[in-house]
């Protein structure tokens, strides 16, 4: 069992493709809080921690085996610079990774933990058993965190399948970086609509995610109701610019729990510029609560509603290789808190009610 102590929440076969001069063992971190940066890290001790998914070692097999097999994809699109063929078990493969990874990491766990506990506390606080209670003093959360949220993940997944991936490539002069919470989301559409509510949820209409696969390639899975990117059968090929590069790049590190990674071609002076990119954005994304006056079910119970959604990012990225479709130009807003991509939810939702 003691092989298996440290658990990585980002693969260590995934950070290899930023390793310094490919060596595999030495990757270039930068500290996010305080900038300070190591040129020559050792790679086995980055985004893990003992015991991570538990000490029985059923999950962090399950993930050892997907990672076996996506592992060996990956390798192949860095090799190629090509998709795997649309829809094929390959292309699966690769968009369940994806999502895998953006609901597994300590930045996700702490943050789904960051919910509970505030969502706990203001119901907490309609009940007169807590008049005296010291909030400030507890923290309420789950140990098996990471089990719940990815448990949530999975039994949402078919209402992701519409969601397409493509690979873009990166000739600029400037390096893509990752961070030990690698995968980041974004929604042009909701941006610039101007909505108030959340753009991230699974379901959301517009939602765009991003997930560095080298210094060179990322990959993006989008809402292609919503949005174009490249043309309509092209899933390679599809080229970034500087400025879309430094976009991906704040977005990296305002996603990123404590460390940024980068191979030796990321200069210490680039750092410093994504750090000051980003940190005007940073107080952005926060958790807001809106609770309801509690409804009594019957004279010993009462219901007390509280809603949840977490402020977006606004740093207004002008990618070059996203555009609008017509459906997006012209879809009429519902007026909803959330804007659903499929409607087909909202309906059955508003039947069941």
């Amino acid at each position: 069992m003691a092989e298996k102590k440290k658990q990585h929440y980002v693969p260590k076969f995934y950070l290899k493709f930023f390793s310094v001069a490919n060596n595999h063992k030495k990757i270039k971190v930068c500290i996010k809080r305080t900038g300070k940066i190591i040129q020559n890290a050792d790679l086995e001790n980055q985004a893990q921690e003992d015991y991570f998914y538990g000490k029985d070692l059923e999950r962090e097999e399950w993930f050892g085996n997907i990672e076996d097999t996506t592992s060996v994809i990956l390798k192949e699109i860095i090799r190629s610079k090509r998709l795997p063929k649309n829809k094929s078990d390959e292309y699966y493969w690769i968009w369940l990774f994806i999502l895998l990874q953006a609901y597994r990491t300590r930045a996700n766990v702490d943050e789904f933990n960051n919910v509970v506990d505030k969502t706990m506390k203001t119901a907490m606080k309609f009940d007169s058993k807590f008049k005296d209670f010291d909030f400030d003093t507890h923290f309420f959360g789950y140990d098996d965190a990471s089990e719940k949220a990815l448990d949530i993940l999975l039994n949402s997944l078919p209402m992701m399948l519409d969601l397409q991936i493509k690979l873009l490539e990166n000739n600029t002069n400037k390096s893509l970086i990752t961070s030990d919470n690698p995968v980041s989301k974004y929604n042009q559409f909701l941006e610039s609509r101007n909505f108030s509510f959340g753009h991230y949820g699974m379901l959301s209409k517009g939602l765009q995610i991003f997930y560095p696969l080298s210094p060179d390639l990322t990959l993006v899975m989008y809402d292609p109701k919503v949005y174009k990117v490249g043309y309509r059968n092209q899933f390679s090929d599809i080229l970034l610019n500087e400025s879309d590069v430094e976009f991906l790049n704040t977005l990296t590190c305002l996603y990123a729990n404590k460390t940024l990674y980068g191979n030796e071609k990321v200069t210490d002076f680039q750092f410093e510029q994504i750090l000051e990119s980003s940190q005007r954005f940073q107080g952005q994304k926060k958790l807001e609560l809106k609770q309801f006056d509690p409804v009594k079910e019957d004279e010993e119970t009462e219901s007390v509603i509280v809603q949840h959604h977490k402020t977006p990012y606004t740093i207004k990225p002008n990618f070059s290789f996203v555009k609008q479709t017509q459906h997006a130009k012209s879809y009429r807003m519902s007026g909803y808190f959330a804007e659903i991509r499929d409607e087909r939810y909202r309906e059955r939702k508003n039947r069941n009610f």
